[in-house]
């Protein structure tokens, strides 16, 4: 049993002698607000403290039939937090001093006892008992946080298990290694902001032509994931049905259509390299591609609506353009999360500091230009995670 504070505590009061029962009730009467019940029969007591609950106890040690060290240790049974006080005299403190122990006894008083050191004791009592059960309730809450706080810690474990082995899948459905082409370099790059990314690459070969594709899925995480293993099955569908990059495109349009949810699409840019080594890239929402030249840059204004937002095919709404690079030339294609990175002061990596990133890759290898874009974008964000997903092609003229 318990009782908070709400209430005026309980004090039980047992002494086979009248006319201490009747002076103490007196006393509390007079000086506190306390319930008191007063017993001379402990076994009457001890039916009255199982009946309901008693903040403290008072009991002479000699009563006949029941002693009150037998009846304190009977109440500590049914009421453990009761406050346990023994009633003595002078030749009993021998007794008294041994029931500290046995009863994890509170006090013992001698009578005759001095009225105020009594109260001043009880005040005590109750105070202490109070803060023993404040602390006991911040422990309770602190086991049930800990508790919620390993649930939680092994749920965010199996969660990270589940994300770590979905991020696997999803670098699985991305080529395991770019085709070399005779007379091309080609290298390309994924590098989610979380465990799961909505950015995806792909090749595809339809006889002597080379197929690329580069896309990025609305949003982040999980549905963007699941979006992006949607598109390689789309990718490969319509590779088959086109002859050109604007075709493939038209086509991944009308599927995606009909398979993504109204707020969901994405951008992607095809790139077709035909036998004869023809290029030619269509957009569908991508940032401009660029070329770097022996001598400059180009940025291509090559526009385009992305996938999946409209179904009329006959809108055309997807930009094409045939490309010549010369040899030592790259044509690279990125997602927006390049472009996107910010440094402290909140300025953009797409800005200034990208054209020069690619001035200073000019030269390299296909990889390692594309080594070189991140390594200057991570350099430009001081480490901080990736804001979006970054996804990569870089296609250079050996």
């Amino acid at each position: 049993m318990s009782r908070r504070d709400s209430t005026p505590p309980t004090i039980l009061i047992v002494d086979d002698d009248t006319l201490i029962t009747t002076s103490l009730q007196g006393l509390f009467a007079l000086e506190t607000d306390y319930k008191i019940l007063a017993f001379n029969d402990p076994r009457a007591a001890e039916k009255e403290a199982a009946r309901q609950p008693i903040d403290v106890v008072i009991s002479d040690f000699l009563m006949p039939g029941l002693n009150g060290v037998e009846l304190l240790k009977r109440i500590r049974v049914q009421q453990p937090d009761a406050v346990r006080i023994l009633l003595t005299g002078f030749a009993d403190k021998e007794n008294a001093i041994r029931a500290i122990n046995e009863v994890a006894l509170y006090q013992y008083i001698e009578k005759p006892w001095d009225n105020d050191d009594l109260l001043l004791l009880i005040r005590n009592a109750l105070s202490e008992r109070n803060l023993r059960r404040e602390l006991a309730d911040k422990v309770h809450e602190l086991d049930k946080l800990i508790e919620r706080h390993t649930q939680l810690a092994d749920r965010n474990d199996s969660i990270e298990r589940d994300l770590e082995r979905a991020a696997a899948v999803q670098r699985r459905l991305l080529p395991e290694r770019m085709p070399q082409r005779p007379g091309f370099e080609i290298a390309a790059r994924f590098e989610p902001s979380n465990w799961l990314g909505g950015d995806f690459y792909d090749v595809c070969q339809k006889g002597a032509d080379l197929i690329l594709l580069l896309a990025d899925v609305s949003g982040h995480g999980a549905h963007a994931a699941l979006t992006s293993m949607l598109l390689k099955a789309v990718f490969h569908e319509c590779v088959r049905l086109s002859d050109d990059p604007q075709q493939l495109l038209e086509e991944m349009n009308q599927r995606l259509y009909r398979f993504l949810p109204p707020e969901m699409f994405a951008c992607a840019a095809a790139l077709w390299i035909g036998a004869d080594d023809t290029m030619r890239l269509s957009n569908g929402g991508l940032p401009y591609p660029w070329v770097v030249r022996r001598q400059g840059l180009d940025e291509l204004p090559i526009a385009g609506l992305p996938l999946g937002m409209f179904a009329d095919s006959e809108m055309r709404p997807y930009d094409t353009r045939e490309l010549h690079l010369e040899p030592g030339e790259t044509l690279l294609l990125a997602s927006d999360g390049l472009g996107e990175v910010r440094d402290a002061e909140g300025g953009f990596f797409q800005d200034e500091r990208l054209r020069a990133a690619l001035e200073h890759s000019r030269g390299q290898c296909a990889g390692a230009q594309i080594e070189a874009l991140l390594a200057d974008a991570a350099q430009f964000r001081k480490g901080d995670a990736w804001p979006d997903d970054v996804s990569l092609i870089a296609v250079r003229r050996a």
